[in-house]
């Protein structure tokens, strides 16, 4: 294995570790949302824990980019959608049943009719932070096509790609609310929602940016930050509700400050984390990613309900994660371990 391959390998399973970890933080966070209603402190306690972890979407369809979009060097479509299918779609399915029926033995709230079955799997109506599968899928469905056109000799036109997607999902949208508005059919449509990701993950991969241009993308990343910060905050002060504008995960603060995120993890030299933790390790937790994603939800509801946590919601916000992501990364190693369930651990 060449440097640049391990190279490559190492900043994706860090990666995926630190985007999984972020989204637990983000939905132990989500007094964010209820600006007007807890007190400024557990507002922007939360606010600033949201800023911190809002890239992990997108690093997560980063690393689907990096990873997929060069599928046909190891096998043919065929197997392609075969392998998408065993590792997110049984799992989706199960899940989906297992968060509809949670209510039923936890609860005890009335059987689903069978029309609650069908809108759990067809309209997120299982759990909302299920939207994530039906987008994968959508990307899924278009990888075959895109992936003929991520290639070396194409580094124009995925950077062009990439060019619209941010014109189109961060720039477009505060043209139209802030200065004047703009006939919305305008925008490209294969680069709206989060393709623009899958292709900007696979060119951050693939290009060798100079430290001049690395440090222009940190600081936009930067910027990014402060804008998600400080924009989210003046709009909630504003409209006295929080206003989720600059929260959106292709923002005009959300794209830059994720591609500067890939980009930096990238650059880190993470072979000096193996003189503490054995690479298999890691590998081993990065692949639990998708399936802490899928369970970790099922424990937040469970430590909603410890009293300590809601009479100090800053307590649940701060420390809650790392109890969450914790228990979920064990259950989740220890259901990969017993077969046939394993089927339904992505």
């Amino acid at each position: 294995m060449s440097g640049e391959q391990k190279k490559r390998i190492d900043y994706i399973d860090f990666m995926n570790i630190y985007a999984c970890f972020s989204v637990v933080c983000m939905h132990c966070s989500g007094s964010v949302f209820e600006y007007g209603n807890i007190e400024s402190r557990l507002f922007l306690l939360s606010l600033f824990v949201q800023t911190l972890a809002h890239s992990a979407i997108p690093v997560f369809f980063m690393i689907t980019g990096t990873t997929l979009l060069e599928y046909r060097k190891k096998y043919d479509t065929k197997t392609f959608f075969k392998k998408r299918f065993m590792r997110t779609v049984i799992p989706f399915v199960f899940w989906s049943l297992f968060y509809l029926l949670r209510p039923v033995w936890m609860e005890g709230t009335p059987f689903p009719k069978a029309e609650d079955f069908r809108n759990a799997l067809l309209n997120n109506q299982a759990t909302n932070i299920f939207w994530f599968f039906y987008t994968l899928f959508a990307i899924y469905l278009c990888i075959p096509i895109f992936s003929l056109i991520a290639k070396k000799e194409n580094f124009r036109i995925v950077e062009y790609i990439c060019l619209l997607s941010f014109l189109g999902t961060a720039v477009y949208p505060v043209v139209t609310r802030f200065l004047f508005p703009v006939y919305g059919e305008i925008v490209p449509p294969f680069v709206t929602g989060n393709m623009g990701y899958v292709f900007l993950g696979w060119l951050i991969c693939h290009e060798n940016y100079s430290k001049r241009k690395r440090t222009a993308i940190y600081i936009a990343g930067i910027a990014g930050a402060l804008l998600l910060f400080f924009g989210t905050w003046y709009l909630a002060v504003r409209e006295g509700y929080t206003d989720e504008f600059f929260m959106g995960y292709s923002s005009l603060a959300c794209y830059p400050m994720s591609a500067a995120v890939m980009l930096f993890g990238k650059h880190v030299k993470w072979e000096r984390i193996y003189r503490l933790i054995p690479q298999t390790v890691v590998m081993k937790i990065a692949s639990a990613g998708l399936g802490i994603y899928v369970v970790h939800l099922f424990f937040i509801m469970v430590g909603e309900k410890i009293h300590i946590f809601g009479v100090h919601v800053m307590y649940f916000t701060v420390i809650m994660p790392f109890l969450i992501y914790g228990i979920s990364l064990a259950v989740v190693l220890l259901l990969k371990k017993i077969p046939v369930i394993r089927k339904i651990v992505p």
